[in-house]
């Protein structure tokens, strides 16, 4: 069951979901269409085109966005992207897409409604929006998700509901529009994420961390869906200024040792080790007060949240070398590099065109291009 509340008068405008389901797609076009993710520097996409068993990798690839045209998940200079997207629309053919949106911009929270028709589901959650969001039932476009394990509830359901500004989604909508694509759907990252790297039918708890270039999220998905997001300002980028700092070099010098040297823990790398250090303990130290606010949280029933099994990383500085063994003994809990293919395909049957290192940049992209509604 799936149900999404639009405001009216954007609604009016466009006639058609702009949250999630633009309109209604005519089955020869099922899940032939191209994740497209829109970042702080980069338009990243991917294919997927279906097959009898799994997936069959299609067009894939990325363009550069220059610096301060996107902003904190508001776009800055719409004319610049929308000039980058026709290109990247010539250049590859494709037009139908189901399209990211910053997660800076959601409000995500858990509720327990009447179960009932989806009109009637909507009203209950519009109707306590303002208890949840700082913003007004008029200001927004939300959706929800019915919380798997608790399908089965006789007379409430809980839900998990993702609450947007409706001016952000309608600018993204008019870019990608403007642009000459159709868009067939629209999702927070964190959302897509996890339907990339948690198998399907996995009711487990799991934190996910995209550790970017210049910006980490932390989300976690429970019972089916994405019940927390955070954005954090600490990226890659960091990790390289420290470097340039320490050793009074470029920027282009710096991610070579960040990348070839990472935080081996040995005689010759000491210094790198070291410089690398103190950025790399600040997002521990994120990941860490996160996961103890999700422990320490009650829903309104007083029931305290599942507890997190593992932190699973992706995003392309996930590949630090060491990072993954000093987040697991300093958190004292398993932490694992994420499989993005691992609802796409089967690696004994199928060797994807993407080394798995640079696999982990594409997390939003498979997710978004394994929707099928």
């Amino acid at each position: 069951m799936k149900a999404t509340l639009i405001n009216k008068t954007i609604a009016n405008q466009h006639d058609h979901d702009l949250f999630l389901r633009m309109f209604p797609v005519p089955k020869f076009l099922e899940m032939q269409s191209v994740g497209l993710d829109i970042s702080y520097q980069s338009v990243r996409f991917l294919e997927l085109l279906p097959k009898k068993e799994g997936f069959t990798i299609g067009r894939f690839g990325n363009l550069d966005i220059p610096n301060g045209v996107v902003v904190s998940g508001e776009l800055v200079k719409p004319e610049v992207l929308r000039e980058i997207l026709k290109d990247l629309k010539k250049k590859f053919g494709f037009r139908f897409v189901r399209v990211s949106l910053p997660e800076e911009k959601v409000y995500l929270f858990k509720t327990s409604i009447p179960r009932g028709s989806e009109e009637e589901m909507r009203s209950s959650i519009e109707f306590g929006l303002e208890d949840n969001v700082p913003l007004s039932p008029a200001e927004v476009i939300f959706d929800f998700d019915p919380i798997k394990a608790n399908e089965a509830q006789s007379t409430n359901i809980e839900v998990s509901v993702s609450v947007m500004p409706g001016i952000i989604v309608q600018s993204y909508t008019e870019l990608v529009e403007t642009s000459g694509l159709i868009p067939l759907s629209f999702e927070i990252e964190a959302q897509a994420i996890a339907r990339s790297l948690v198998p399907f039918g996995d009711l487990g708890t799991y934190m996910i961390v995209d550790f970017g270039k210049t910006r980490s999220g932390i989300s976690i998905k429970s019972e089916g869906v994405v019940r927390y997001t955070s954005t954090l300002d600490i990226g890659g980028n960091l990790l390289c200024t420290a470097l340039q700092k320490i050793f009074s070099i470029g920027e282009e010098e710096a991610e070579k040792i960040k990348k070839e040297k990472g935080l081996s823990k040995n005689f010759e790398n000491k210094e790198v080790f070291n410089a690398l250090l103190t950025p790399v303990s600040v997002l521990r130290d994120e990941i860490s007060r996160h996961y103890i606010y999700w422990h320490n949280s009650k829903d309104r029933e007083g029931r305290v949240p599942d507890q997190i099994q593992k932190i699973i990383l992706c995003g392309g500085d996930a590949n630090l070398i060491g990072l993954v063994d000093y987040l697991s003994s300093s958190l004292r809990m398993s932490v694992e590099l994420g499989n993005v293919w691992t609802n796409v395909l089967d690696f004994e049957k199928t060797i994807p065109p993407i080394d798995f290192a640079d696999s982990l940049r594409y997390a939003t992209t498979v997710g978004l291009a394994l929707r099928t509604s």
